[in-house]
Order: structure tokens, then C-alpha cells, then sequence
């Protein structure tokens, strides 16, 4: 009960920095996910560091230098530019809380009906029935956004090219978590860190984001072309 009274009190901090960022101004907007992205750095070396420390790795100049530029520098890069030079704070809005409704979501169905694991080699705790759970709420979600004026504002003009979003953004996203949860394995930690209280580190927080904001993004560009 405190793990989930501690995981929700930090969960409204960061969504309330999410928000502030979104919605005040372009400059706090940078600023917050510059702030972000040098934590995810500095959590990310040390996750690199362990891991050839373990002799896990067979690419070693890969993951010190390639991997946190594509992984990491590129997409959040990206989120700042499609937000302020694009113009897209809607769409961004709806990422990151098609993101939090599908984290939560999952948490909640894979803790109380999970029984089919997903993949116990790198992340034991998540099921199925928690990523179908965090997938329908999310379609949900976005069938609600669709309506809204404040998210009509962009390259989006149905129904079902919102669903398709949802969609990208959700299996995306559950890779996103995936690939840090190998990491984190390789490494043998359960946590990038200890920043957050309840949650680990700023890179557990936006390791669904890293795949979610590129992939996104490429969507959103091809229904704007069309």
C-alpha cells in the first residue's frame, strides 16, 4: 500500500511538470526536456557502465556511443522540435497521456488478472492481459480525444486515423519499455535510478516515449502528406 501511495504521489508530480511544460510556455518547454534528457544521459552511462563492467556486451563502442544518440538525444530532440517548431502541443499532449493511460492500465489489469506472461526473460511482471487492458483503455482514451476541440487542431481529421495513432503509440511504447528493461537486465539493476520515489529513474519514466515520439512522429507526417 505504500509502494502505491508513494508511486502515485510521484506519478502526479511528474505528470504536473508534463503539464506545466506543455502548457505555459515554449521556453519551460525546452527547458524541462533538456533537463530530462541530460538525466536520461547521465542514468543511461551508468546503465552502459555496468553492463561492460558484466562483459554483456559484444559492441561496446555501439552502446557507449551510437545507442544513447538514437536512442535517447534523437528522440527527445525530436519532442522539442514537433511541439515548438511544429506547433503540435495537442499531438503531444495526447502522446504522453495515451502513454500514462497505457502504463497505468497495464499495471492495473496485469496486477489483478495477469496470468499470461509476455516475456519472463526480460521483463517478468508484465502480461497480456495488462497490455491488453493498456491498449483498449487507450483506444478509449482517444476516441474521447477526438471529440475535443483542443485536439482537432492538427493533421488528424477521423476517427480512424486517431485509432491508428493510438495504436502506434501503444506498441511502440511497450517496446520502448522492453528495450530498457533488457538494459536494465544486462546490467543487473531493477531501476536506471532513485530520482523519482516509486517510479526509479527519469529514463524508466520516458523509456516508452523514446519509441513512441519517433514513431509518432512518422505517422503523424504521413496522414498530413495524404
Amino acid at each position: 500500500m505504500k509502494v502505491v501511495l508513494t508511486r502515485t504521489i510521484t506519478g502526479i508530480v511528474y505528470l504536473f511538470f508534463l503539464g506545466f511544460a506543455l502548457f505555459v510556455s515554449d521556453w519551460i518547454l525546452a527547458t524541462v526536456f533538456t533537463l530530462f534528457l541530460w538525466l536520461a544521459l547521465y542514468e543511461y552511462f551508468n546503465l552502459s557502465k555496468r553492463i561492460l563492467a558484466n562483459n554483456n556486451c559484444s559492441y561496446p563502442f555501439f552502446l557507449k556511443w551510437i545507442l544513447p544518440v538514437i536512442w535517447i538525444i534523437i528522440p527527445v530532440v525530436l519532442l522539442i522540435y514537433w511541439c515548438i517548431a511544429l506547433n503540435a502541443n495537442s499531438v503531444m499532449v495526447a502522446v504522453l497521456t495515451l502513454i500514462c493511460m497505457n502504463d497505468t492500465m497495464a499495471y492495473v489489469f496485469g496486477s489483478l488478472f495477469g496470468k499470461h506472461k509476455m516475456w519472463t526473460t526480460i521483463s517478468p511482471k508484465k502480461s497480456w492481459e495488462g497490455f491488453f487492458g493498456g491498449f483498449f483503455c487507450s483506444l478509449a482514451l482517444i476516441w474521447a480525444f477526438s471529440d475535443i476541440p483542443y485536439f482537432q487542431n492538427n493533421h488528424f481529421t477521423n476517427l480512424l486515423q486517431w485509432l491508428g495513432f493510438a495504436f502506434v503509440i501503444v506498441i511502440t511504447g511497450t517496446l520502448g519499455d522492453f528495450a530498457e528493461s533488457y538494459l536494465k537486465r544486462l546490467a543487473n539493476l531493477k531501476d536506471s535510478g532513485d530520482i523519482i520515489p516509486g517510479h526509479g529513474g527519469v529514463l524508466d519514466r520516458i523509456d516508452s516515449m523514446l519509441f513512441a515520439v519517433p514513431a509518432g512522429f512518422i505517422y503523424w507526417t504521413i496522414i498530413g502528406i495524404w
